[in-house]
């Protein structure tokens, strides 16, 4: 079985290992000409790392994450609504890491070029459509200047390509434009005094107005320092599409005086934004769940599949189960379709349920209860609201999104091996 990957993002390179761990040759197109670190922060989840540390890549995180210690909700005042425990010290047999998206996904590059070779990654192609038979599929591609470059043969593609990409376009040709959310983010990292633990992660404020933050070098821990990531949140109606790019540098301005008054005796957060050297804005989209991802010999991963608003930290894990998922039903399932068949059947309907949740604000709902039912002065917000109501509202979106603490420690990984 010969497995075309296109996108080598963090989806395609956790499938591409995985396949590679089960003797499937594979291999994967990368549109840009050149790999290189993108992004900022992202949560791994247990659910997620359990099946990275089964790829033998727990030394590599443990060199430059952060094992996640606890997740705290604030008010916009910096009052503490609920602090939940997390990974290991939550009860789960896996740790969750924070960590730096660009250099977790040069790890998976690097360590997948040393598995499969070299040649087991090849940039500087965009897929630009496929055609399939009884035998196989052809994927086509064109360099970044629109050349076309020579067809690729094998028996299933998969495209892990992202939020436009081509490969569900072609399945999908009337689906239309991403759904924007009405959110924009702002999201810098800047090296500077740990806050709290130094290892937790913390969502303050509400639907109005949030700040996420959490720290991802270990390398700085081990200094006594913290690299905070953070993203802010602010709601922007319009009509208009907004521009989708990542890199999009912004001016910290506005920025600064939409939180002037978020200075809390643990966290001044004008402070944090005004010594972030580079901050980016980019607006979230999403897309509706789909019912079918697999047409014959090609399928979706990833946000190819189903493109999450960031919320509770989905978007890299459910691509790096995806990728997991989709490797083992085509390694227990000598037939190629059959397996890409599996994979559906098992990841749409888990994935369709995130989306779903992650609309309806998942457990940073917690937020919206405290401002509905708390005075915004409030020192004690248990005064107000069940602290046990929160813990079920976090509960509730674990079981439901499958990642409840003895469901998932009871739950086999995607490894045959197990």
């Amino acid at each position: 079985m010969k497995v075309i990957i296109a996108g080598a993002g963090i989806g395609g390179l956790t499938a591409a290992l995985s396949l590679n761990k089960y003797g499937i040759e594979v291999k994967v197109f990368e549109s840009v000409s050149e790999l290189s670190p993108l992004g900022v922060g992202i949560n791994v989840l247990p659910h997620a790392s359990r099946e990275l540390i089964a790829l033998g890549l727990q030394d590599k995180l443990d060199s430059f994450a952060i094992r996640t210690t606890s997740m705290q909700y604030f008010t916009r005042r910096g009052k503490q609504i609920i602090s939940v425990p997390c990974g290991e010290h939550a009860g789960y047999n896996w740790p969750q890491y924070s960590l730096h998206r660009g250099e977790f996904q040069m790890m998976l590059l690097a360590t997948l070029r040393q598995r499969a070779g070299d040649d087991s990654v090849v940039s500087g192609h965009q897929l630009s459509g496929f055609e399939q038979d009884e035998h196989g599929v052809t994927a086509s591609f064109v360099d970044p200047s629109g050349r076309q470059l020579p067809d690729q043969r094998g028996d299933i593609l998969i495209g892990a390509d992202g939020l436009h990409s081509t490969a569900r376009k072609q399945l999908y040709p009337d689906e239309g434009a991403p759904v924007y959310s009405g959110m924009i983010c702002f999201r810098g990292a800047v090296v500077g005094d740990p806050y709290l633990d130094g290892q937790s992660m913390i969502i303050c404020g509400d639907k109005r107005l949030r700040l996420v933050s959490y720290p991802i070098s270990r390398r700085e821990k081990d200094q006594g320092r913290s690299h905070i990531n953070w993203i802010a949140a602010v709601p922007f109606a319009t009509d208009k599409p907004q521009e989708e790019n990542w890199n999009k540098e912004t001016n910290a301005d506005n920025l600064l005086e939409l939180y002037e008054d978020w200075d809390f005796n643990w966290l001044n957060v004008p402070d944090l934004i005004h010594q972030t050297e580079q901050i980016f804005e980019f607006p979230v989209y999403d897309r509706d769940p789909l019912q079918r991802w697999t047409f014959g010999r090609v399928t979706l991963l990833g946000d190819a599949a189903h493109p999450l608003i960031p919320v509770s930290s989905s978007g890299a894990v459910h691509a790096i189960i995806d990728g997991r998922a989709l490797a083992y039903a085509l390694a227990k399932n000598k037939d190629a379709q059959t397996g890409l068949q599996a994979y559906q059947q098992d990841r749409l309907p888990k994935a369709n349920h995130v989306v779903v949740a992650s609309r309806q604000n998942g457990p940073d709902e917690v937020l919206e209860i405290v401002r509905e039912k708390c005075p915004e002065d409030a020192e004690n917000i248990h005064e107000y609201v069940d602290k046990q109501l929160l813990q079920g509202v976090i509960d509730g979106f674990k079981e439901r999104s499958g990642f409840a603490i003895d469901t998932l420690n009871k739950l086999d990984s995607y490894d045959l091996t197990d």
